[in-house]
């Protein structure tokens, strides 16, 4: 057995005796990926030998490099064919940061350009991959789950899958729920996502009386990705890995060069107990987390570029935080004076895709004694120009209540996620006028001496008696549903807006969190805190895991080689500390003080390691730098930090049981479905795993 501790001249140090355990599989992986001969000869080495089975190893690195340059350079054209403004993306060469490390210094974190940079901001980049534009599947592509007793497809494609993170038994589960933006409806981001930018930008001119240069800024909606980090204070957007250490950061539409990031963001200075950042509302941050924040942060970019060309006085005078506000109230305004809403209302089709599974899906969870609840934070007027879009297409004075039959309760202007920690009042919607009546508890409070004028007044809320199941008139909320298409009651009767989780589980009948799944696509409103605060069942819908799906099944041979160069840069690292080891245990000198031949070969040995270590990282690191340019050539992989989660995908991680890419992908799953979680497995577990061959240890998956 061999003790590396142990090397000593001249027998440890010879090609054949390190050749033994090491050379054997990780030699064959240098000459799988490089064509190489052999770096080792297996009988003997000299130093004209060992240069020849070198250069293979150079050449190969170099035609990477080359390749890599290549690729990336391709990226760099505008969509339209013109020539865009450079946006290096995560992990730019050393030369890219040569460049910019003139001024690498913790000033150069917000340093205004010189004046020939100064030109307005405009399109960045032109390979944007659309992230967020996936329609939903059309009706007839696949087979639904109540199609065929026995399916025709022996899996489904990928992107149609549910995702499980937690073992969930749907068996357990009394009430589904569903958020409504970008959940029930998806977006058309292009066409939604750019009226938000041009209407948030109108209000910074008009009310807080920016340039009115701020319209001729163009907006390029998927330039920017869920899962970023606005620092409020720096005016930098953050990329970071599960363990909080910033990866990528850029000031307005400029990298910040590696030093300046890692001492800005990873020193000690600004960590928190573990050693990484800690990133939260109350240091300075605000987290990316819904496809509605892409507009805001974009926008937040170009204040940025504005304010550092130095052209103007109003936004010299105002902090990067001082921006920030001035943009979060800006958009505030146009959700309250009704701009988005208005144009949506007038055409959802241009802001909205169809959904042509929707009611099938509502449908089948009734349909299996579940109840079925709207829980979003939009108002009633809104939901209503949504949902009769969505279930059947009517807009304008077509509209109808017809929707409603489709839930069993209906919770309007939630105000999540404050909906799961605080009370509210609650109040019953009039869906004829839209008039919020005061309620006690849910009941319909009756006026003292007077006869309730509305006879229909006591079907707004099933009475206590009733939600138990004790015979009344009104349909028990808990009761097996009645056919779809016929209102148990009054339609309309079952809408309210604010109040809290509480008078949701007293509506619904469920006696604790764990009975309830609810659906939603924002991270932290709809997922983190109702999973944290009230033990809900979590779902989460990602629609960029439509793309991300797509693009991973396109690279598994390179992530095979990223993975195969991983595990040869350790096997150099362990070689490397061997020769090192050997060197300095032995003086290198025979008697008479001539210098051992062995030892000589040991130095070149080990010079010439080092060289191909060297070679190997930029080999390595190009190439991640390319699969990540697959995804997003700005920020890379959504669900990816360099080899580690994202913390979006940590967060998924942690509080989503499900995830999946549209809502709709449950129209193909049973609603009595068990999904079984995926198999953990430890590090140690994992050697066990990759050294089994490809596709061992994967994610599972429905």
């Amino acid at each position: 057995m061999f003790v590396w501790t142990r090397g000593h001249a001249p027998a440890n140090l010879r090609a054949p005796a390190m050749s033994g355990q090491l050379s054997g599989r990780v030699w064959r992986q240098a000459r799988r990926l490089a064509h190489l001969q052999p770096l080792w000869p297996s009988s003997h080495f000299s130093s004209v030998s060992f240069s020849e089975s070198r250069r293979g190893l150079s050449l190969a690195v170099a035609s990477n490099s080359t390749n890599g340059a290549a690729a990336s350079s391709s990226s760099s054209s505008n969509r339209n064919g013109s020539p865009a403004r450079s946006a290096p993306s995560p992990g730019s060469s050393a030369s890219g940061q040569a460049a910019t490390s003139a001024a690498a210094t913790s000033a150069a974190v917000t340093a205004t350009p010189t004046s020939a940079s100064r030109e307005p901001p405009q399109r960045h980049i032109s390979a944007t991959k659309g992230y967020g534009s996936h329609p939903p599947p059309p009706r007839g592509t696949l087979p639904l789950w109540t199609d065929f007793p026995i399916p025709p497809l022996q899996r489904l494609p990928v992107q149609r899958r549910v995702f499980c993170n937690r073992a969930l038994n749907m068996k357990q589960i009394k009430a589904i729920g569903y958020d409504m933006d970008y959940t029930l409806a998806q977006y058309k981001p292009d066409t939604f996502e750019g009226l938000a930018h041009k209407e948030t930008v109108s209000k910074l001119i008009e009310v807080f009386r920016y340039p009115e240069e701020l319209r001729q800024l163009d907006f390029q909606w998927d330039y920017m990705t869920k899962g970023l980090i606005i620092d409020k204070e720096r005016g930098n957007m953050l990329k970071v890995d599960r363990h909080n250490y910033v990866k990528v950061a850029y000031h307005g539409f400029k990298e910040l060069p590696a030093d300046v990031r890692k001492a800005v963001y990873n020193g000690h200075h600004s960590s928190g107990g573990a050693g990484a950042g800690v990133f939260d509302e109350a240091g300075g941050y605000a987290m990316v987390d819904t496809l509605f924040s892409l507009a805001e942060a974009y926008l937040f970019m170009q204040l940025v570029e504005l304010k550092d060309h130095d052209r103007h006085d109003i936004l010299r005078r105002k902090s990067c935080k001082d921006l920030y506000r001035d943009l979060r109230t800006a958009v505030d305004m146009c959700h309250r004076d009704g701009s988005l809403k208005r144009a949506v209302a007038a055409n959802p089709e241009k802001f909205i895709h169809r959904d042509e599974h929707l009611v099938h899906v509502l449908q089948t969870h009734r349909a299996s004694g579940r109840s079925v609840f709207l829980a979003t934070n939009s108002l009633y007027d809104y939901t209503n120009v949504v949902m009769n879009f969505l279930v059947s297409g009517k807009t304008g004075a077509q509209k109808t209540g017809e929707w409603l039959q489709y839930f069993d309760v209906v919770m309007v202007g939630c105000a999540k996620p404050s909906f799961f920690q605080h009370r509210a009042p609650l109040f019953s919607v009039d869906v004829n006028t839209g008039m919020l009546k005061n309620t006690d508890n849910g009941a319909p409070i009756i006026p003292i001496d007077e006869l309730d004028r509305s006879e229909e007044s006591a079907a707004v809320v099933p009475s206590p008696s009733t939600r138990a199941g004790s015979g009344g008139s009104s349909r028990s909320i808990t009761s097996p549903p009645a056919a779809v298409g016929v209102c148990p009651v009054r339609c309309g009767s079952n809408v309210f807006q604010g109040g809290w989780y509480m008078d949701l589980h007293k509506m619904l009948g469920v006696t604790e969190g764990s009975q309830v799944l609810y659906v939603g696509d924002h991270i932290y409103g709809d997922i983190v805190k109702s999973k944290k605060d009230i033990g809900w069942r979590t779902m989460l819908v990602v629609p960029e895991l439509e793309l991300e799906l797509e693009k991973l099944g396109r690279s598994m041979k390179m992530q095979e080689e990223l993975r195969q160069l991983r595990h040869l840069r350790d096997e150099y690292d362990d070689r490397i500390q061997r020769l090192r080891w050997s060197v300095r245990s032995n003086k290198g000198m025979e008697e008479g003080g001539v210098e051992d031949q062995a030892y000589r070969d040991a130095l070149q040995l080990l010079e010439a390691a080092e060289t191909d270590r060297a070679q190997l990282k930029a080999r390595h690191s190009a190439l991640l730098r390319n699969h990540h340019r697959q995804f997003h050539p700005v920020w890379g992989q959504l669900m990816r930090t360099g080899h580690q989660n994202s913390r979006f995908a940590h967060q998924i991680e942690r509080y989503a049981c499900l995830y999946t890419s549209h809502v709709n992908n449950l129209a193909f799953v049973s609603p009595e479905k068990s999904f079984m979680g995926r198999m953990d497995l430890m590090a140690h577990e994992w050697e066990d795993a990759e050294a089994a061959g490809p596709g061992a240890g994967a994610l599972g998956e429905t």
